[in-house]
């Protein structure tokens, strides 16, 4: 596909290194020159310098042939108006960050008045992520798919765990509902576990099931079932807002330390019920007056990566339940991972992520749609939900008998909303919902996963 991105930020530049790795024609519009140079030295794309706005601009990366323009500059003004115009000038179809609270409630008006395809608002896509890892304080992320019935779940082994030390096929008899283990991450090594693999203390793991199954798993594990009811946020950024009414919405109470006072006023207009604090809370004297030990969790929502992973560890060390840290740069990850801080969320990935599903989306060309894109375990697997229409490759036939590839796993299938965790004598039929795991990266249609 042919695929204009303009701006060439952290998030333009994601999607043009993506993109690009499933051999897609990019164009990347920027302004600033060192941008596009980098760009240009380490991607396999097209740079254009000027403004995304401009007409000229737009003729010269020729979006009249373009398949989607991608315009993700800082300006939500600016991306608006480059879709509007992309469009006249004859782009397929066109996708719009937009990050203003204020445009928060007029998304459906924009999309139909500027006919814009899709609209992406990082902060209130990372903010509802973030509830989500509240809401299960034992896991270190949380995933949803097939309108919310399926769960994807991680969390870390613990050398207490009655799963520690033992293999998946002999834990089918002991755990007390039906879950499946999906993926294994093993210091930098991940796998697709078969019922051979042994779990070891340490161990990532992700597990797949409906909510029920889940917490009976989590309370086989022993785990602390305490639901969260005070959260600490540490920033006063639009990603606290938009979580703040996520989690007003929950019942649940919200404390936000932020260190300018202006912004504090403006939080205050805006946020009626939480408690906002004027403080720095990379400040160990402002948290403890502030009793963040008797919070149920902590979020780190500071504009510095530094300051959230020092609040997160002071956090950590004082026994709080649930830390959150917002992270930018991704080689930070293993390194923060290490210190025992597993809930990391990076709003350019959410962000990338969910654009990549749309275009994967567009791209198919049997109407399998891909409704679902995760990345998971620093990008080395990935799991995609397809809604069946149309298959005869591999619908009506029994898993056993499928030729699947290696590092290939089918999770879920999801039949007029009844979830069946799978074995080899269940088979895929039309309409249902399913949900593979993948090494091999870039499925793009159902018949992929075939040898």
């Amino acid at each position: 596909m042919k695929i204009v991105i303009v701006g060439g930020g952290k998030v333009g530049y994601t999607l043009a290194q993506q993109l690009s790795s499933e051999k897609h024609d990019i164009t990347l519009v920027d302004n600033n020159a060192e941008v596009l140079a980098h760009a240009y030295e380490t991607l396999d794309i097209m740079c254009i310098k000027g403004n995304g706005a401009s007409v000229d601009i737009l003729k010269a990366a020729d979006v009249s042939q373009t398949d989607i323009l991608l315009a993700v500059t800082d300006s939500d003004e600016l991306n608006m108006v480059c879709c509007v115009i992309g469009k006249k000038l004859g782009a397929k179809h066109t996708v719009a960050r937009v990050r203003n609270t204020d445009y928060s409630n007029e998304f459906k008006m924009l999309r139909e008045e500027l006919e814009l395809d899709m609209v992406i608002n990082p902060e209130m896509e990372t903010a509802a992520e973030i509830a989500q890892m509240i809401q299960f304080p034992s896991a270190v992320d949380v995933e949803t798919f097939a309108n919310n019935l399926v769960e994807l779940v991680e969390f870390r082994v613990l050398e207490t765990d009655p799963i520690a030390n033992s293999k998946l096929a002999d834990l089918s008899k002991l755990l007390p509902s039906r879950v499946l283990f999906c993926t294994i991450m093993r210091g930098e090594e991940v796998f697709i576990p078969k019922g051979n693999f042994k779990l070891l203390p340490d161990d990532l793991v992700q597990v797949m099931g409906e909510r029920s199954s889940i917490s009976r798993f989590f309370k086989y594990l022993g785990r602390n079932s305490h639901k969260a009811k005070n959260i600490t946020i540490i920033g006063g950024s639009r990603i606290a807002i938009y979580l703040t009414w996520l989690l007003e919405e929950m019942d649940l109470n919200v404390k936000i330390i932020e260190i300018n006072k202006d912004r504090c006023l403006i939080l205050n207009d805006i946020l009626t019920k939480a408690m906002i604090i004027h403080g720095d809370g990379t400040d160990q004297e402002i948290l403890d007056s502030e009793n963040i030990e008797s919070s149920d969790a902590i979020v780190a929502l500071t504009d510095r990566d530094e300051e959230n992973l020092i609040i997160s560890l002071y956090a950590h060390q004082c026994g709080v339940p649930k830390v959150i840290l917002k992270v930018n740069r991704q080689n930070y990850f293993p390194i923060i991972q290490k210190l025992g801080l597993d809930s990391i969320i990076s709003p350019k990935y959410i962000t990338a992520n969910n654009i990549l599903r749309y275009i994967r989306a567009l791209d198919n060309s049997q109407g399998i749609a891909v409704e679902k894109l995760y990345r998971i375990l620093d990008n080395k697997a990935e799991i995609v939900e397809f809604t069946v229409k149309d298959s005869f490759n591999v619908t009506n036939i029994k898993l056993q008998d499928l030729s699947l590839k290696d590092d290939v796993l089918i999770a879920a299938i999801v039949r007029n909303k009844t979830i069946i965790i799978p074995d080899g004598n269940d088979v895929i039929k039309e309409n249902d919902k399913v949900i593979i795991v993948s090494k091999t990266g870039f499925i793009t249609d159902l018949s992929d996963i075939l040898a």
